[in-house]
């Protein structure tokens, strides 16, 4: 038995969940701790501590799904950033959950919050597809992606718990409020999810 919050909500009916969309292996969700109305995970409805323990076939669908959702939410909500805090084993890295989930969320300025990882993990060259990105993994990271077309991996040891929710509350001016843990941010959670229920996040459909 795995004692996860994620698994026990993606178990119950659909109507009694904050889903938004989903396909049979993968779900779409406001998050708690939603800095901007927008801000969602993307997670395999199967446990999987990280994107990059998926296959390539796998990786190859959920790149379609990203790619296709970047352009749908951006029409709504501007530029779409893609970031994980992946474990590894028992490493959790800088992620503070083993269920696998990408965060997309809305920015208006994608270099920046590259910039800030930079400044951490130092330049790199960016893959072009996240597929070529995560078969680089053997070890805990931290991935970020600010176009659809650019995709960046670290090593996570130097990068604190909930890297991107920092950096992103910086830039919406809630410095102080990064940790979703004390600011749930019920309200936005609560128009993301009205926002979107029901609506055509194709390839997603609600059963």
């Amino acid at each position: 038995m795995i004692d996860c919050a994620f698994c026990d909500e993606f178990a119950q009916p659909v109507e009694v969940t904050r889903i938004v969309a989903r396909t049979q292996s993968r779900v779409l969700v406001p998050t708690i701790g939603c800095l901007t109305e927008g801000y969602l995970l993307y997670m395999p409805h199967e446990h999987t501590l990280a994107f990059a323990d998926l296959d390539s076939a796998e990786l190859r669908e959920c790149e379609q799904d990203i790619n296709y959702l970047r352009g749908i939410l951006a029409d709504r909500y501007g530029p779409i950033i893609v970031a994980e805090h992946g474990p590894w084993k028992c490493d959790l890295g800088a992620g503070c959950c083993d269920h696998a989930h990408m965060h997309l969320i809305p920015v208006p300025t994608p270099d920046r919050v590259l910039k800030e990882y930079v400044k951490i993990g130092g330049s790199t060259e960016p893959y072009r597809t996240l597929v070529e990105c995560l078969a680089s993994v053997d070890e805990a990271y931290v991935y970020v992606s600010p176009t659809s077309t650019m995709h960046y991996i670290w090593p996570a040891t130097e990068f604190p718990r909930q890297w991107v929710r920092r950096v992103c509350a910086n830039i919406y001016g809630k410095a102080s409020q990064w940790d979703w843990r004390d600011h749930p941010f019920d309200l936005e959670r609560q128009w993301t999810y009205d926002a979107l229920v029901g609506t055509s996040l194709l390839p997603y459909r609600m059963p």
